[in-house]
């Protein structure tokens, strides 16, 4: 019995047998047709050609002769050259009669003619004949011209007229080579239909088993068995597949042991959590969700998360999926209230599963309870603001004693006490500052501090800024320069809150700016927004504190410069997202720091 191998080399074989046939008989058709065409083609072409240069020559030779006639010699060389040229065409032309019957008559009363026409010619170019005699011969020459034009006129038509004749025995012979060629192909076509009802009819038959067979395992079918009828290539396939078929029922008895007993430990892992947890499948659907996620929540397993009526959640995912990384809420301000007997809040947090190909499995929703750290908050923040509000009163009382203290209106220091006074003094104000700082935040946090929002010109924001710090800067021996486009559009601001962060953003580059250095403020469109950018080219910041730079009571280690307790860049902060913008800071040790926050464009109107 043939193997696989040799039923497919007879099968294709016998078929590059055929082509080679039709292509080889194709050719040897076309080549014969096709040299027998030019052949005849280019007799007749020259034919055609001799004539009409024998043509061209009667004409010169004619002119000649009336020139003669009209007493006009020319050279005797030119007339030669001529006649030599009309002769060797002729000669060329009774080399190359073709098969038309009537040709070589044609030719030898061409040459008749020709000679008779010599004959006179000579007489008329004649220097030496008479006038008579030279006019007798111009009449001989005009016949013997006339004769000799339409012979080789005829020459040329008849060749013409075999040209077009060859045309259709062409086609004819075309359409001949082209039967024969239809009928090899018919030929070739019926034997490879022979080849494959014979030999696909053994080769498809078992593969079609095969097919069956597998789309039975693809819909879970494992207990299918294929029966083997060869001992060819099909026939190892086919046991190859029964014992495939066998390790994978094994495979699937163990493996649903083993996802039985993992469903379980996962369900009973994250029912014992606190927090609120659900996994997302890639179509939105929830796959798992702990005891939390059902009763606080709503998230039963297989309902869709877009009918979840907690809100935020799609989003979150939708962020996760797109964006292939870990979403996490920013603060309390996402935070996801939930009243079950008591308040609670929940920080929403979502994590792509994905695999090593980057390919996405599904999404785990986090949802942390927060509400024990938001109280936490909120109490620090309460205490803050009650030891802020308890001390300023006793401090401003410090202040003025030290104020008139410094002023000697109660009596003359000497300039120790001075010395000592006036470090104390700059202490409380130092202290005064910082309790305002907390106040202010405390008032913004709380939604106390109302903005009273303006339209504002960026350029009278950034000019005010400058006129209130120039003195410093110039005191330091810091260039401070404004680099900002003439058509910015207005912005809407609290001009005393945004007054501060400009402050307190131009201060704090002049801290860290040593003398002979550069501050720029600068603003720029970007969207929706107006951007302003403060770049200095001090000290800088480096790249691990970064993070943090924004935390309140937060001061990068190592700086040398005397500040305040770190609630400047918090403040500034908590004023800029107040009013709906960002900011932010890239820095480069040694290299300087640029600090960037947005501002909302106004509307036209």
């Amino acid at each position: 019995m043939f193997g696989l191998r040799q039923k497919l080399s007879l099968g294709f074989g016998g078929l590059l047998v055929i082509l080679l046939l039709v292509s080889s008989l194709s050719v040897l058709v076309l080549n014969r047709y096709s040299a027998a065409l030019q052949k005849f083609l280019i007799e007749n072409y020259r034919s055609v050609e001799y004539g009409q240069h024998m043509k061209e020559s009667i004409d010169r030779l004619d002119a000649i002769a009336r020139n003669a006639v009209a007493g006009r010699f020319g050279s005797s060389d030119l007339a030669a050259a001529t006649r030599a040229n009309f002769e060797t065409n002729l000669h060329d032309e009774t080399k190359n009669i073709t098969l038309h019957p009537r040709e070589d008559q044609i030719v030898a009363e061409l040459a008749r003619a020709w000679s008779s026409y010599q004959t006179a010619h000579a007489i008329v170019v004649d220097p030496t004949s008479t006038v008579q005699d030279r006019e007798q011969a111009m009449k001989q020459v005009e016949t013997s011209s006339d004769a000799v034009n339409q012979l080789a006129q005829e020459i040329i038509g008849m060749n013409l007229d075999n040209m077009v004749v060859a045309d259709g025995q062409i086609q004819r012979s075309a359409s001949a080579a082209l039967t024969m060629m239809f009928a090899l192909s018919a030929a070739g076509v019926l034997l490879a239909v022979l080849f494959i009802i014979v030999l696909g009819r053994s080769m498809l038959q078992p593969l079609s088993s095969l097919t069956k067979s597998a789309r039975e395992i693809e819909r879970g079918n494992l207990d299918l068995v294929v029966q083997v009828h060869s001992k060819d290539e099909v026939g190892q396939l086919a046991e190859a597949f029964n014992s495939m078929a066998a390790k994978l029922r094994e495979f699937r008895r163990t493996d649903r042991a083993k996802l039985v007993r993992t469903q379980r430990t996962t369900q009973l892992s994250v029912n014992s959590l606190p927090d609120g947890v659900a996994i997302i499948g890639p179509e939105g659907n929830v796959e798992l969700a702990n005891d939390a996620a059902q009763k606080l929540f709503g998230l039963a397993p297989d309902m869709p998360l877009a009918c979840s009526n907690i809100v935020g959640l799609a989003e979150l995912y939708r962020r996760a999926v797109a964006e292939r990384r870990t979403i996490e809420s920013k603060g309390y301000d996402s935070v996801i209230q939930i009243f079950n007997g008591q308040e609670r809040f929940f920080l929403p947090t979502a994590v792509p599963i994905v695999d090593e190909e980057r390919n996405l499995a599904g999404v785990t929703l986090v949802l942390a309870d927060v509400t024990n750290l938001r109280k936490l908050d909120e109490m620090k923040s309460g205490m803050l603001s009650v030891v802020s509000h308890e001390l300023k009163t006793p401090l401003t009382s410090i202040r003025m004693a030290a104020h008139l203290l410094m002023e000697e209106k109660i009596g003359s220091l000497n300039s120790k006490q001075q010395e000592l006074l006036s470090a104390a003094r700059e202490d409380a104000d130092r202290l005064y500052q910082i309790i305002e700082n907390l106040l202010d935040m405390g008032r913004i946090e709380s939604g106390r501090g109302a903005l009273d929002m303006k339209r504002m010109r960026p350029e009278t924001l950034m000019s005010d800024a400058i006129a209130e710090v120039s003195a410093a800067y110039r005191d330091r021996g810091v260039e401070l320069v404004s680099d900002a486009p003439a058509d910015l559009p207005d912005v809407m601001a609290d001009p005393g809150r945004i007054s501060h962060v400009f402050s307190n953003l131009l201060n704090n580059a002049l801290k860290h700016t040593s003398a002979g250095g550069k501050v720029s403020l600068g603003a720029s469109v970007d969207g929706p927004c107006l951007r302003f950018d403060i770049q200095d080219t001090g000290s800088g910041i480096p790249r691990e504190h970064l993070p943090r730079i924004f935390e309140r009571f937060y001061r990068v280690p190592g700086q040398t410069t005397t500040g305040g307790a770190g609630l400047g860049l918090a403040i500034t902060k908590d004023i800029v997202q107040a009013h709906g913008g960002t900011i932010s800071v890239q820095s480069q040790v040694n290299k300087g720091s640029r600090f960037s926050f947005t501002l909302q464009i106004a509307s036209a109107r």
